[in-house]
């Protein structure tokens, strides 16, 4: 996205260079630099200036900014002017070796060929593998030959321009890089640049590419490694600093990113990508109102970024509110109408808000009883994003009586790590099932690496169920660990149940869950833990396992068995089921 929206920023410079538009005069020496360095690399020599020269007005000290303001002005022959730029870069920055081979290319150039040599030869000195400056050497040997051979004065002028890179094998490498990394290709990208910095060694803009690109593959030490390099060479870069915030977003790490970024817009207030992250990580933390307004600020000055249309449209999204999201993605697809990224978006259905589940279970009894069988439809409805509420009727048969519970619960994510809910159940003419229920829980996810292994979860279930001579607590703590990107998860918990009569009893069940596929999951587990029985707490030792099936975004299907043991019979359960959303 961001090239795109670069080269529209160029264009747009041009036009508003004679008015000074305010969106241009908004721009910072940073954002002005990397525009400039685009325009440059793609050729563009004429708009490359244009930007650098406004940079330098903003930042004369910045030493990056004049050495690309001097390859643009030796790109359009304007030697004076380039010399003068690469000087002064050095009486910055002593060691800037790409600013001493922009003075051995005019040297060349002006068929001084003694000053070329020494500065080509220093240069490679500092950087043994610069294959431009060696390249380069190449060529003033070549011309010192000829000269010596057969001395014409346009010998060295011709070889010179022969010897002008137009493109140089460094640009030509960038551009298929970043060609690459637009495409989502990291690996290939990552291959390209490798080599792009074996041309150019310690280049600030290749290092923030490829922490960019292994970062994108949750290579997370490499890209850090890489945004760090940069700043050694640049200790201002704009974009690298911005790079470490990424790096702790993708570690999950926002109170670091948070940290970061604010530092970068203490110091770059006016920088829009900046300004971006800093929504991205509010809109992470879940504070989606604050997410919005920092998007819609980006806006306000800059109407047409993409990125900033497509974090409105995602916080607007998280509200529940698909309609508005719908209307920004179309912007930004407009803008960019060869995203697949946009595209996906748009591609999404609508979320769904209300959810059906039906399902049955049948007991089969040893010792000749019969057999048990309890059912249940449920309906829930999303208020929004977060927030659920619904209604249970349960109907369970145990030796030939017949209870119907009513529940009522609410489920509401305070995060994405911190989630309640609430329940109160009642059974009318109860004759084994509680007369009355209420209980809830909450979830809190406590560690959330990047990468294959996590999250953890701690849960906490509690119940408290009225008998028509007793009443039951459960307490039930637990913990869930999840492997291969949330493909495995592992739980262990504890379960503690007292009644009213000082009986007290505890037990533990452990489960596995398995995403085999996107669609296809399984689970298992076994629990020595007491049920509730008529008030009464009765010992059980139970093997579980079940499947479940996505036909559908909208039909789940269920199937369960369950083998329980007891003192006075053994229980086979058989459960099928199935959950509809529309």
């Amino acid at each position: 996205m961001k090239p795109r929206r670069v080269l529209a920023l160029a264009l747009l410079t041009g036009l508003l260079s004679v008015g000074g538009g305010e969106q241009a005069a908004s721009q910072t020496a940073e954002e002005l630099l990397r525009e400039g360095s685009a325009a440059r690399m793609e050729q563009r020599f004429k708009d490359a200036v244009s930007l650098l020269d406004r940079a330098k007005t903003l930042d004369p000290l910045n030493a990056d900014v004049l050495v690309q303001l001097g390859f643009a002005r030796l790109a359009l022959a304007n030697n004076p002017a380039a010399r003068q730029a690469f000087e002064q870069a050095l009486a910055l920055a002593p060691s800037y070796e790409d600013a001493r081979f922009g003075l051995a290319q005019i040297a060349f150039r002006s068929g001084n060929f003694a000053e070329a040599r020494k500065l080509a030869e220093t240069v490679l000195g500092a950087q043994p593998e610069n294959a431009e400056a060696r390249q380069l050497l190449g060529s003033i040997e070549a011309a010192e030959t000829a000269k010596q051979a057969e001395p014409q004065p346009d010998i060295a002028r011709q070889l010179a321009k022969r010897a002008k890179p137009a493109p140089s094998r460094l640009e030509i490498t960038l551009q298929q890089a970043r060609k690459l990394r637009e495409e989502g290709r990291f690996t290939e990208a990552e291959t390209i640049y490798r080599e792009t910095l074996a041309l150019s060694p310690g280049n600030a803009d290749v290092l923030v590419a490829l922490g960019l690109v292994t970062g994108s593959q949750q290579k997370l030490d490499d890209a850090e490694t890489f945004f760090r390099a940069a700043l050694e060479r640049a200790p201002d870069y704009l974009d690298a600093r911005l790079g470490l915030v990424r790096v702790a977003m993708w570690r999950g790490d926002r109170s670091g990113a948070k940290t970061l970024v604010g530092r970068v817009l203490a110091d770059h207030p006016d920088s829009t990508e900046a300004r971006i992250l800093a929504a991205r990580i509010s809109l992470q933390e879940g504070d989606v109102r604050a997410a919005q307004a920092q998007f819609q600020a980006v806006l306000d000055r800059e109407p047409d970024d993409t990125e900033a249309l497509l974090g409105l449209g995602d916080a607007q999204r998280a509200t529940g509110d698909d309609r508005a999201a719908r209307i920004n993605y179309r912007r930004a697809l407009v803008l960019e109408p060869s995203s697949a990224d946009i595209q996906q978006r748009l591609n999404q259905p609508p979320p769904k808000k209300w959810r059906v589940d039906i399902g049955t279970e049948v007991s089969d009894l040893t010792g000749g009883l019969s057999s048990w069988t309890d059912s249940a439809f449920g309906l829930m409805y999303t208020l929004q994003p977060g927030t659920t509420v619904g209604a249970r009727t349960r109907v369970a048969t145990r030796y030939g009586e017949t209870d119907v519970q009513i529940e009522a619960r609410i489920d509401h994510a305070f995060s994405q790590d911190f989630s309640s809910y609430g329940i109160v159940a009642g059974t009318p003419d109860a004759d084994f099932l509680a007369r009355f229920s209420v209980g809830g829980g909450a979830a809190w996810r406590v560690y959330a690496p990047a990468g294959p292994l996590g999250p953890l979860l701690l849960t906490l279930d509690g119940r408290h169920d009225v008998f028509h001579d007793t009443s039951v607590t459960t307490v039930s703590p637990a913990a869930q660990y999840f492997f291969f990107d949330e493909r495995l998860g592992l739980q262990v918990r504890w379960i503690h149940s007292a009644n009213d009569e000082g009986t007290s009893s505890n037990g533990y069940a452990i489960r596995a869950d398995l995403a085999a596929t996107d669609r296809l999951r399984f689970f298992a587990g076994y629990s020595d833990a007491p049920e509730i029985s008529e008030g009464a707490l009765i010992d059980t030792k139970t093997g579980f396992t079940g499947i479940s099936f996505d036909l559908s975004d909208t039909l789940t299907l269920r199937a369960n068995y369950a083998y329980e043991h007891r003192e006075t019979f053994d229980r086979n359960i058989f459960g099928l089921g199935l959950a509809v959303r529309f």
